[in-house]
This record gives structure tokens, sequence and C-alpha cells, in this order.
């Protein structure tokens, strides 16, 4: 009987851990795009390109690594895929539209999630 309790515990313990297992992928550094200033309109023009600078924690060498970029109020901003090795690279995210931004400061988060090969 102590026997069959303490393999429900070591069973229970393993589901947990594997349950609450950490993503593999960190992101480092998400970089603006870089805008051309129009003159005419006093704006900006930016492309539809941001850069996100992810790094890999996990053994496996090779994953395919998807980001999204989110805003404040959780919406869809941009999203991207690309194969990395590890120890990391740059993914380059597409933006959903092209703006114009006056004077707008965007603060945006990224989530990235991975597939190993």
């Amino acid at each position: 009987m102590k026997i069959i309790f303490i393999f429900l515990i070591l069973k229970y313990i393993i589901i947990a851990n594997s349950a609450y297992a950490k993503n593999p992928i960190e992101v480092k550094t998400v970089y603006p795009p870089k805008c051309t200033l129009l003159k005419e309109k006093n704006g900006l023009l930016c492309p539809r390109i941001i850069e996100v600078e992810v790094k890999i924690t996990s053994d496996i060498k090779k994953h395919l690594v998807r980001c999204t970029l989110f805003s404040e109020e959780e919406e869809i901003l941009a999203f991207g895929e690309s194969f990395l090795e590890k120890p990391g690279g740059k993914i380059y995210l597409t933006l959903r539209t092209r703006t114009r931004i006056h004077g707008l400061t965007l603060i945006a988060g990224a989530k990235c999630s991975s597939d190993s090969f």
C-alpha cells in the first residue's frame, strides 16, 4: 500500500513539473521599425517589418520559432516565424497594417513559442 502511495506521489510531481515547463524561447529585444520622415505631411512613414531578437535556452539545436507582437490592449500588431538554431537570433515580424505615426509612442510586448526539429 505504501509503495502505491509513493508511486502516485512521484507520478503527480512528474506530471505537475512537466505541465509548468519553461518556454525554451526568451525574447531579448524588440527593435522598432526604421521610419522615414515625411516633411510635407509632418509625419513618419514606417515599414511593416519589426525585428525581435530571441535566445534559445533548450538543449535541442534547431527550432521553428513563432513570435507575436501585442499592444497594451492585447491586440495583435505583428507576427512571424523562422527557423533558428541555438543560441538564437533575429526574427522579422510583419506588421498587420502600415501606418503613419504622428508623435506616437508604441508600447508593445512580444511572446514567442517554439517547435523543435
